[in-house]
């Protein structure tokens, strides 16, 4: 045939065709051999996606979701810088050294100090809020461990609730 018109295959896509359908035929009395390459197919895609997701380090901000606090009580919050090696999952993830400052200055509490630097024998950040008014405030936090980096800060937050002091 040499035209190719829609709804009309060459001899040469029809070569292509028989051949394709004889080795699926052939294929057809090999089942072990068929499951083991769908196995195979189905592990790479499952290791390339593994990859894909860990394949980067990642560091990131962990503080408590939700403080409760009450008028003129402090309560400790502790912040961490936690760091993620390259192709591992986070619960490999450790703490490591940097500076964490909060970057809100909210109403309804006081927190103190502003600013930690952490070390590597104490990387976790301790924070004191204490409660002003009732009221929920968000407390931001920001990370690094390379603060001359602007790129290097990563931020997370925190709900605060101001509750009336128990007699």
């Amino acid at each position: 045939m040499t035209s190719n018109r829609k709804g009309t295959i060459t001899e040469q896509q029809r070569s292509a065709l028989d051949r394709f359908l004889h080795r699926v035929a052939a294929l057809r009395s090999k089942p072990k051999r068929v499951a083991a390459a769908i196995g195979l197919f189905v592990l790479t895609v499952a290791l390339g996606q593994w990859a894909w997701r860990y394949h980067a380090p990642e560091i990131w901000v962990d503080v408590s979701p939700r403080v409760r606090v009450a008028i003129d009580a402090p309560q400790r919050v502790s912040v961490t810088l936690k760091y993620r090696p390259r192709f591992l999952g986070s619960g490999q993830a450790r703490s490591i050294a940097g500076t964490i400052q909060l970057l809100s200055f909210p109403q309804s509490v006081v927190v103190a100090p502003t600013t930690i630097v952490t070390s590597d024998s104490a990387p976790e950040a301790v924070f004191t809020v204490r409660g002003l008014r009732v009221g929920a405030e968000t407390l931001d936090f920001a990370g690094s461990n390379t603060p001359t980096d602007a790129s290097s800060w990563r931020t997370a937050s925190t709900r605060a609730v101001v509750l009336k002091a128990q007699p």
